[in-house]
């Protein structure tokens, strides 16, 4: 009787100890997705504060009437535009 239950009591630590061992694993993964998934959050996040900041510059008068003038040639009224040939682009 004494060794049925040691068998049995064995049988039951070896499941639990496997149960144990195997969510021990799977949460070792989980953890490591998620802190590879906070740091790809964390560079989005940066970008998308990088890419909101060109945004609201772009869309300053400043910025525009820059590019106008650099990149059409437009100029204010009253003004003369003088074109240096010998400048390389």
């Amino acid at each position: 009787m004494k060794k049925k239950k040691r068998i049995l009591w064995f049988i039951i630590f070896f499941i639990f100890g496997s149960i144990f061992i195997k969510q021990s694993i799977i949460m070792y993964r989980l953890n490591k997705q998620y802190k590879q998934y906070s740091k790809q959050l964390e560079k989005t996040k940066l970008i998308n504060a990088q890419l909101k900041d060109k945004l609201n510059e772009a869309k300053s008068e400043d910025h525009v009437e820059k590019l106008a003038r650099e990149k059409l040639g437009l100029v204010k009224p009253g003004e003369i535009l003088f074109i240096d040939k010998n400048r390389k682009r």
